[in-house]
């Protein structure tokens, strides 16, 4: 077994916890909406001072954890920043709209 199979070393014999499905169900629906708008998304581990996605060389981030952001024709740039993966990716969505 590999670490993404189910029982695998790093999840102690559980597929997903409540809460990970959640967001799961968010990335889902973000990046089915962005489709539809013919654009991408990408989601980034951040860390605080690392320079921000699509911004100036001299913009960083100001936490640990999370972007989530659009890919279009003119380029990326970030939809949402924070720490928590599940808030990130509703604040995006919300963004995005």
């Amino acid at each position: 077994m590999d670490e993404y199979t189910h029982g695998g070393p790093h999840d102690a014999g559980l597929w997903s916890s409540a809460e990970e499905e959640q967001t799961f169900r968010l990335v889902r629906d973000l990046l089915m909406e962005m489709r539809d708008r013919d654009c991408g998304i990408y989601i980034l581990p951040v860390k605080e001072g690392m320079r921000a996605a699509g911004a100036a060389p001299t913009e960083a981030y100001g936490v640990d954890g999370w972007a989530v952001g659009e890919f279009t024709p003119d380029g990326a740039r970030d939809l949402a920043v924070g720490p928590w993966l599940s808030q990130v990716v509703e604040a995006a969505r919300a963004a995005a709209n």
